[in-house]
């Protein structure tokens, strides 16, 4: 265990997954809406898209399509708070990105901000093309009862398990005695 995180146990998943429930319940009392991300991604690059280049944003039909203009709103405030609540967590309790669990800093992995930048602009793309992200199916469309929701989040719990052990087993092979 890394001796920072030693020093600050990390708080129960049960208690944060109840947390996000009751913030759920809020976003469908207050929006009647449940909460995700992707639309605010969405709504910020389109945002950028029409400040940047307005007269692209024009033709283009994904664009055009939407229901409602871009709008920097709620579920904007969420994405911010996700990423600056993690920055503070991860400092609180000394979660170092990529260090081992024995502590080894010198083998500890650096992440490439791009790499990571990347990684999340191709998991939006694939949100917007399925019309909803990973958390809207499992923290909203299981919380209203989508078949779909409780069909594909066991499945996505599922395979980000499997792969997570094998990115995990490549990065930090088990030695053969």
């Amino acid at each position: 265990m890394n001796k920072r995180a030693a020093h600050h146990p990390s708080p129960s998943p049960y208690l944060i997954g109840a947390a996000i429930g009751l913030l759920n319940i809020c976003a469908f009392a207050a929006f009647r809406k449940g909460i995700g991300v992707s639309g605010a991604y969405e709504s910020t690059a389109a945002l950028t898209a029409r400040r940047l280049a307005p007269d692209v944003t024009h033709v283009n039909a994904y664009v055009k399509a939407r229901k409602e203009p871009p709008k920097f709103n709620w579920e904007s405030w969420l994405v911010l708070g996700t990423i600056l609540g993690g920055m503070a967590s991860a400092r609180t309790f000394g979660l170092d990105e990529g260090a081992p669990e024995d502590g080894n800093s010198d083998a500890a992995l650096k992440r490439s901000p791009l790499a990571s930048a990347a990684g999340g602009a191709m998991l939006m793309f694939g949100a917007r093309m399925a019309d909803g992200c990973t958390s809207g199916h499992a923290l909203s469309g299981t919380a209203q009862g989508a078949g779909s929701s409780w069909l594909f989040t066991p499945l996505m719990f599922g395979v980000g398990t499997l792969l997570a052990r094998r990115a995990r087993n490549a990065r930090y092979p088990v030695e053969k005695v």
